[in-house]
């Protein structure tokens, strides 16, 4: 039986997400605030606006776009599958959801010269860039102690959340990976899902063929 992968995504989300899923094997079971008690064997948590700043205690400092109902169900369903050990892969938005879910923080925006490296262009493309990934990690089994990622994010992490550390990080110290410690969790600030090996960046469908066998795994499929 595939794995039913949840994705939780913004309204506007344009397919590639349940595409890498179901590239990997899995089910895509994709909502923008999706049903938080709904049964699946793994949680994609996708890129979108920014979390309410109140989520983690702060005024907005330049926070926007924000979708106060998908952070409610998001850091839900962060803690759902903390409590029932299912694995999580976090892109972007969900990098700094699952990060603020665990007690972490972000930075709201970032200086002017961090935005113009990672924030996308007028024209709406990624930024292209390297970043040094931590060894024993899962990017490090995937694509070894260097990669070159795409970014289009204006905000970043700060303090970790509990359990949480770095695998991946730019020449400023821009966090662009964490995982956990001990629980099934992978976060990306990159999106894989829009980025091949022809776009100058890493094959993103690794990380997703990465997490499905994760997901068989723990459901025991």
């Amino acid at each position: 039986m595939k794995p039913r992968i949840l994705i939780s995504r913004s309204p506007e989300s344009s397919g590639l997400y349940e595409a890498a899923v179901e590239k990997a094997g899995g089910e895509a079971l994709s909502f923008h605030c999706p049903d938080p008690e709904m049964d699946f064997d793994g949680l994609i948590l996708a890129g979108g606006g920014d979390v309410d700043p109140s989520e983690f205690q702060e005024p907005n400092l330049g926070s926007r776009d924000i979708d106060r109902s998908r952070d409610k169900v998001e850091l839900y369903l962060v803690n759902r599958c903390i409590y029932e050990n299912k694995p999580i892969l976090g892109i972007c938005r969900g990098h700094q959801v699952v990060n603020i879910a665990l007690g972490g923080n972000i930075y709201q925006d970032m200086n002017e010269r961090l935005v113009e490296m990672h924030a996308q262009s007028a024209d709406g493309k990624s930024k292209i860039h390297p970043v040094k990934v931590g060894v024993m990690t899962m990017l490090d089994t995937l694509y070894g102690g260097e990669m070159v990622v795409n970014s289009s994010h204006h905000q970043a992490i700060h303090k970790f959340g509990q359990g949480l550390y770095r695998t991946a990080w730019d020449e400023n110290g821009v966090v662009e990976a964490m995982q956990h410690g001990s629980l099934p969790i992978w976060t990306v600030q990159f999106h894989p899902e829009q980025v091949t090996e022809e776009d100058g960046a890493v094959d993103g469908q690794k990380i997703f063929d990465f997490f499905l066998e994760q997901c068989r795994k723990y459901c025991g499929g």
